[in-house]
């Protein structure tokens, strides 16, 4: 109870962030022109036809092409293991971050840069769909991946990959030209917060359904 507590209040912390930064992105946004510039010449400084064609395909990873398939690809697996309770937590998880980013990019009404998009995107940009659910999906897969491991070292070291392949994917998206870094931390901070909402939740439904019986 006292660590779904800490899960809580960390989550309510980014939630707060989520809001302020949105408050911002709505009423000021050239407050955040500043930072989003200078993070923009970072990742654009030495652009490369290997780099565009690299951070091309890595950004495919947090779309809707390839999350909805690595998603059905794990179900699959998930069930057939009778694992349950990591399934629902997965499958619910996921397909909540659609429908939030929906709903908050015509909340905040964000545009798309003016910089050359190098993919077609349309709509509008704020929080980050691909950041969201990027981060969402892969933290679900690093936490079901650790739980079934032993070795410390290699926990570690699964979530330093995850954790690299998800910052990759965000920096692709700013890299293209189709998402300020504010709608990338805007939509990991909204991601992560409801995965620290919902993870607990998940934890304690599987030691109570693997206590009982009900899978493995």
């Amino acid at each position: 109870m006292k660590l779904k507590k800490t899960y809580q209040l960390y989550a309510s912390f980014g939630l707060v962030l989520f809001v302020m930064l949105g408050y911002l992105v709505k009423f000021f946004p050239a407050s955040l022109k500043g930072v989003d510039r200078q993070v923009q010449l970072i990742v654009r400084h030495h652009m490369s036809d290997a780099l565009t064609s690299f951070y091309k395909v890595v950004t495919n990873f947090g779309g809707t092409v390839y999350i909805p398939i690595l998603v059905i690809a794990v179900l699959v697996f998930l069930l057939l293991k009778k694992w349950y309770a990591e399934a629902i937590f997965i499958t619910i998880d996921v397909a909540l971050m659609p429908i939030l980013v929906f709903i908050f990019k015509h909340v905040y009404g964000r545009t798309r840069p003016t910089l050359p998009h190098l993919v077609v995107e349309n709509g509008l940009c704020f929080p980050s769909g691909h950041a969201s659910a990027s981060l969402m999906f892969y933290t679900c897969l690093m936490v079901l991946i650790c739980q079934r491991l032993n070795n410390q070292q290699m926990k570690w070291l699964v979530r330093v990959l995850f954790s690299i392949f998800i910052v990759v994917i965000g920096i692709s998206r700013i890299y293209l030209g189709v998402h300020y870094p504010t709608d990338i931390l805007g939509g990991w901070l909204m991601s992560g917060s409801i995965l620290l909402i919902t993870y607990p939740i998940y934890d304690e439904v599987r030691f109570k359904w693997r206590f009982k019986g009900v899978q493995k």
